[in-house]
C-alpha cells in the first residue's frame, strides 16, 4: 500500500492509539494489519513520514507532552514500528 491511501489525520490517530495500546493503555485495539501496511507505507514515503511525525509531535506539544515522552514516541514510531514491522 501507498502512503497516499491516509490522510496525516488518520495516520497519526492510528499511530497514538498503537502507541498507546503498546504502552499498556486500555480502550484501543489497533488492527495489526492496518499498522503494518502504515508502517510499510510510511517506510517507502520518508517525505509522509516526515509530516506525519511533524503533525504528531504538534498534536502532543498541544497535549502537553514534555519533551522526554515526545523523543520515547519518535523511538517508537522509528525503531519499533518502522523498524520492526515493516521491516519484518
Amino acid at each position: 500500500m501507498k502512503a497516499e491511501y491516509w490522510t496525516v489525520a488518520e495516520a497519526v490517530e492510528l499511530l497514538t492509539e498503537a502507541l498507546w495500546a503498546d504502552l499498556g493503555g486500555i480502550g484501543v485495539d489497533p488492527d495489526p494489519v492496518t499498522l503494518e501496511a502504515l508502517a510499510r507505507a510510511l517506510e517507502l514515503a520518508p517525505e509522509m513520514l516526515e509530516l506525519v511525525w511533524k503533525t504528531w509531535e504538534s498534536e502532543m506539544i498541544f497535549a502537553e507532552w514534555p519533551q522526554a515522552r515526545r523523543d520515547e514516541a519518535q523511538y517508537w514510531l522509528d525503531a519499533v514500528l518502522i523498524g520492526g514491522i515493516a521491516v519484518s
